[in-house]
């Protein structure tokens, strides 16, 4: 149950970028597929407002603002461990799900079962 399904090399391309779409994108409307969107976007979104505002509070801001903009920029600089955290989970549990197939409506061994059923059987003849 545990085994990991692995997307043909063709269908996956060369890069990491391509994978984690092609995951997110057989899954589009599963909790792991938004999880793991969620997570990674959030955690890279994170770092970019938290180095943003490590940057600009002490040039804009004095007294109370900055204090609390601090704060902001701490939160933003610890927020990405997790959310990184939830999104490579949810990558993996998509890992972990057997790719969906197309399924044929009729396989032609069944055809050629039911063919047979159906059809008269004739007595030998010698």
């Amino acid at each position: 149950m545990n085994r990991i399904h692995n997307l043909p090399k063709d269908e996956l391309g060369e890069g990491l970028y391509r994978r984690i779409y092609q995951l997110t994108k057989k899954n589009r409307g599963n909790w792991a597929a938004r999880g793991a969107t969620f997570g990674l976007a959030g955690g890279m979104l994170a770092i970019l407002l938290g180095a943003l505002l490590w940057a600009i509070v002490p040039l804009l801001s004095q007294g109370s603002l900055r204090s609390s903009l601090n704060v902001l920029e701490t939160v933003f600089f610890v927020l990405p461990l997790p959310l990184l955290a939830l999104g490579a989970y949810c990558l993996d549990l998509l890992e972990k799900r057997p790719p969906i197939l197309p399924l044929p409506s009729k396989s032609p061994l069944a055809d050629l079962e039911s063919q047979h059923r159906l059809r008269p059987q004739r007595p030998h003849q010698n």
